[in-house]
């Protein structure tokens, strides 16, 4: 029976995530751990509420590479509320990473999503997110 790092074309996981406490309340939530080396093609983040961008006063959802030992920075993904309103229960596309090896996992690798706010910021909705990668 073949593995599934062999089947071909995108796996997806989708991950729920819980509301920023506050507009100035950072978190960071357990998303997955990366089961075989892969690549990260696409990042959907669907929130459960409206959210009304502000250009100066804004919150950013991430997706995060905490690699095997915690210590990663990279960010394969990003949704800011600078520019962009969101709309409730609405598929939107995240900005991937424009360098390259931010898109690769290793097996082990912890991916999270991360909430993080500028000024004052605006509170991000619990939601989902749903990460497509494909194996390497």
């Amino acid at each position: 029976m073949p593995a599934l790092r062999d089947m071909r074309g995108d796996h997806t996981v989708t991950l729920q995530v819980a509301a920023m406490a506050s507009a100035t309340t950072d978190n960071e939530q357990l998303g997955f751990v990366v089961p075989f080396n892969a690549k990260v093609t696409a990042v959907k983040w669907v929130p459960s509420a409206a959210v009304t961008a502000n250009g100066t006063n804004y919150s950013v959802l991430s997706v995060r590479n905490r690699k095997a030992d915690a210590s990663g920075s990279a960010l394969p993904a990003t949704r800011s509320y600078a520019a962009t309103n969101s709309s409730q229960f609405v598929p939107e596309d995240c900005t991937l990473s424009g360098t390259a090896s931010d898109l690769l996992v290793n097996a082990g690798d912890v991916l999270t999503v991360q909430m993080i706010h500028t000024a004052s910021g605006v509170v991000i909705p619990a939601g989902s997110v749903r990460i497509s990668y494909q194996a390497r």
